[in-house]
């Protein structure tokens, strides 16, 4: 069953509100709100979650503090069932990447951050630590909601941006050297910590503690131009070269020159100057999935067999929030994005994409008020054949 939608809070900042959260929190400073989440029960068990950490395709990894020492040793998954009933009963931490994708109740956790696009997220992180365990202080490059799913935790936090980030040498984490709080909470289940990036912070279990991260994401300016022009390099006529037939004599022959400089600047704004396909590139980028997974062969599904599921109680979505985009384009269209596909559909069908690319997916209502043609049904089908979309639930 999906996370029942009457316990997902319409706002996650009831006590001063989304509005004023944006204005005055968002990207600037740190907001401790108690009861964020009043009633939270963690989707996930502590054992469920050790389970989910023995299996293949699961990005986990395991910090332990050395006894004596304080040292962090890291591990990465899978682990042996041995090895984890071996764990000391204090000072380590387990932690799942992509919780949201593996389990669909945490994903549904999502519709309480819907004010924030599906690309600037990034995943539901799950930390399982130990009374005293802890990863040490360090940054995120990101806007982060850390939501405290189960026993106590105690945040410190630093009151500015980091600038240079300095290391402690000999561990295998990233720990923050010279780290000193200037204000510190502790949490209990249903509370949240806003950080935006690059605020220092040290988070210790005083209890076996389950903490739910809401990760965003922000692309470099690197990242997003490498992709432009990685994009150009495999468009672009090699044999386009610059020519000069108007050529005169110049005054000095060791002079540059503005014609090349006007040929080459033209060349780059070109680059850009074509704001559909910019989009359709954009979209394919930061709709690619974020990690490396083992690809599993999906299930084939027919338009019969999606229509049945959906009667049933399923829920068709794409196989991560942050892999299914779309945009509207010129003539009619829009464009879907599926981890880093393309595909052109009618305008006259956003509504159905809409659905299907919001935190709560698509289901039978969708199906009951018309918003799905056949047509698209059997597209649909087709791409959770490919495994571009999963179906979720269903009795």
């Amino acid at each position: 069953m999906p996370y029942p939608s009457d316990n997902i809070p319409d706002d996650l900042f009831a006590g001063i509100g989304l509005d004023r959260f944006l204005e005055e929190y968002w990207q600037k400073r740190p907001l401790c709100v108690r009861g964020a989440w009043p009633g939270f029960e963690s989707p996930v068990t502590p054992q469920e979650f050790l389970s989910l950490s023995t299996r293949s395709g699961i990005a986990g990894r395991l910090v332990v503090e050395q006894p004596g020492t304080g040292v962090l040793e890291m591990a990465e998954g899978p682990f042996e069932t041995a090895e984890l009933e071996a764990l000391p009963d204090e000072r380590w931490t387990l932690l799942i990447q992509e919780m949201d994708r593996h389990v669909p109740d945490v994903h549904d956790m999502l519709s309480a951050v819907e004010f924030i696009s599906n690309w600037r997220l990034d995943d539901i992180m799950v930390s399982l630590a130990a009374p005293h365990g802890g990863v040490g202080a360090h940054i995120d490059n990101y806007d982060v909601f850390l939501l405290q799913g189960l026993g106590r935790r105690l945040w410190q936090i630093g009151s500015h941006p980091v600038d240079d980030e300095v290391l402690v040498e000999g561990h295998e984490v990233s720990i923050l050297a010279g780290f000193e709080a200037d204000e510190e909470w502790t949490l209990e289940p249903g509370d949240m910590l806003y950080l935006p990036p690059r605020f220092a912070h040290r988070g210790v279990a005083l209890d076996r503690c389950m903490t739910y991260s809401i990760g965003c994401r922000a692309p470099s300016r690197i990242e997003l131009l490498s992709a432009v022009l990685d994009d150009a390099l495999e468009r672009l006529d090699p044999d386009d070269r610059y020519v000069d037939p108007d050529l005169r004599p110049g005054e000095h022959s060791g002079i540059l020159g503005t014609g090349i400089v006007e040929w080459t600047r033209r060349a780059v704004m070109e680059l850009a100057d074509d704001e559909e396909a910019l989009t359709a590139l954009l979209g394919s980028v930061l709709s690619e999935p974020r990690r490396y997974r083992e690809v599993s062969e999906p299930a084939g599904w027919s338009a019969d067999e999606l229509r049945a599921a959906l009667r049933d109680g399923a829920v068709l979505r794409p196989a991560s929030t942050s892999e299914g985009l779309y945009e509207p384009v010129q003539g009619g269209e829009l464009l879907l994005f599926l981890s880093g596909d393309v595909f052109r559909l009618d305008a006259g069908v956003e509504p159905a994409v809409a659905a299907l690319t919001s935190r709560r997916g698509l289901d039978s209502s969708h199906l009951d008020t018309g918003l799905v043609p056949d047509e698209l049904l059997s597209f649909l089908a087709d791409l959770a054949s490919e495994g571009l979309l999963v179906v979720d639930g269903g009795s």
